[in-house]
C-alpha cells in the first residue's frame, strides 16, 4: 500500500501568538514553528497502516526551506521519504494554492491513500484535503477517528453530538483525520538521527506544470481573542477564614435560579400558568390582552 501524508509547517500553537501593529502577520521575535500537530497524527496513522498492511509512507509539504524541519520530524515517526514543493505563500491565505501544488506532487507517486489533518492549526480553513481530493478525482472522508484494514479500509467518522459513522472505503481515497485518531509515537534517538540525514526531494511549481491562480482572498486583519471579563470573588471580611476560603474556591455564592414545576390536571396547570403570567405583568386578566 502506497500512503501519502501531507505535512504543514505552522507556528507553534502553544506559543502566545500576537499580531503585529498592522494586524497583517504574526510577530516574529521568539516565534517558533513546527509540523502541524494534526498532520503528525495523520503521519502516525499512515505509519501504522504501513506496519499492518505493508507498503511505504511518503511525505509532502509546500513551503519554504525551513519546512524541511517539519518533514524530518515526520520522517522520525517511520515515514520512508519526503518531498517539498517550494512555495513562499503557504500561510493564512494559500489553502487552495497549496492544494494544487500538493496534488501535482502526490500524483507522481499514484498513492492508494492520502492522509491529512482535517485542518491546520494556523488558518484552519480545511481547504487542502478538499482541494486535493477534487483535483485528483478521489473521494474525501473527513473527521476520521478510527482507521483499519487494508482494502477496503474500515473508517469511523466523528459526527455532531458525539455520534459515530462507520464506513467501508475502497482506495484511492483522501482521508482527513481528527486529532483523537491516535497519539504520535515518541521517536527514538536513532530514528531522529536517521531523519536528520535523510534526503528531501525538492520540486517547483514550474517543474510540476502548475499555474497558481491569483489569490481570491486577502487577509484584512489578524487579531487575538477578545479578553474575557474576570469575575472578582470577594467574601465578606467578617466571615471566618475557613468560610472565606470555601467562598473563594466555590467561585462565589450559589445563585441558582429558582424554578417551579407545574403538576396536576391540565386545567389546574393552566390556572397556575395564567396566574404566573398575570403576576409578572405579561397578560392582563381583565381584558385577556398583553400587559403594558
Amino acid at each position: 500500500m502506497k500512503i501519502a501524508v501531507c505535512i504543514k509547517w505552522v507556528p507553534d500553537p502553544e506559543y502566545p501568538l500576537r499580531a503585529t501593529a498592522e494586524g497583517l502577520s504574526l510577530e516574529a521575535p521568539g516565534l517558533t514553528y513546527m509540523a502541524s500537530p494534526l498532520d503528525m497524527v495523520a503521519c502516525e496513522a499512515g505509519v501504522r497502516l504501513k506496519e499492518s498492511a505493508g507498503g511505504s509512507v511518503s511525505l509532502f509539504t509546500a513551503g519554504p526551506e525551513a519546512a524541511d524541519a517539519g518533514l524530518r520530524a515526520a520522517l522520525s515517526l517511520g515515514a520512508d521519504d519526503a518531498t517539498r514543493v517550494a512555495f513562499a505563500d503557504g500561510g493564512l491565505s494559500g489553502g487552495t494554492r497549496t492544494g494544487r501544488l500538493l496534488a501535482a506532487a502526490i500524483a507522481l507517486e499514484v498513492p492508494d491513500v492520502i492522509l491529512c489533518g482535517t485542518r491546520s492549526t494556523d488558518s484552519g480553513s480545511e481547504a487542502v484535503p478538499a482541494s486535493i481530493a477534487d483535483l485528483l478525482g478521489m473521494p474525501l472522508v473527513t473527521n476520521v477517528v478510527a482507521l483499519s484494514g487494508t482494502g477496503p479500509l474500515e473508517i469511523e467518522r466523528r459526527l455532531e453530538g458525539g455520534r459515530r459513522q462507520t464506513l467501508r472505503v475502497q482506495s484511492p481515497v483522501v482521508i482527513a483525520v481528527h486529532e483523537s485518531l491516535c497519539d504520535p509515537r515518541y521517536p527514538s534517538v536513532l530514528a531522529r538521527r536517521k531523519a536528520d540525514r535523510a534526503a528531501i526531494t525538492l520540486r517547483t511549481a514550474a517543474e510540476l506544470g502548475v499555474e497558481l491562480p491569483e489569490l481570491a482572498l486577502t487577509l484584512v486583519r489578524l487579531q487575538g481573542p477578545r479578553p474575557l471579563n474576570a469575575r472578582l470573588v470577594a467574601p465578606a471580611p467578617e466571615l471566618p477564614a475557613r468560610e472565606r476560603l470555601a467562598y473563594i474556591l466555590a467561585g462565589g455564592p450559589d445563585q441558582k435560579r429558582s424554578s417551579n414545576r407545574l403538576e396536576g390536571p391540565v386545567a389546574a396547570i393552566t390556572d397556575q400558568l395564567l396566574a404566573f403570567l398575570v403576576a409578572n405583568g405579561v397578560v392582563n386578566r381583565e381584558n385577556g390582552g398583553h400587559g403594558s
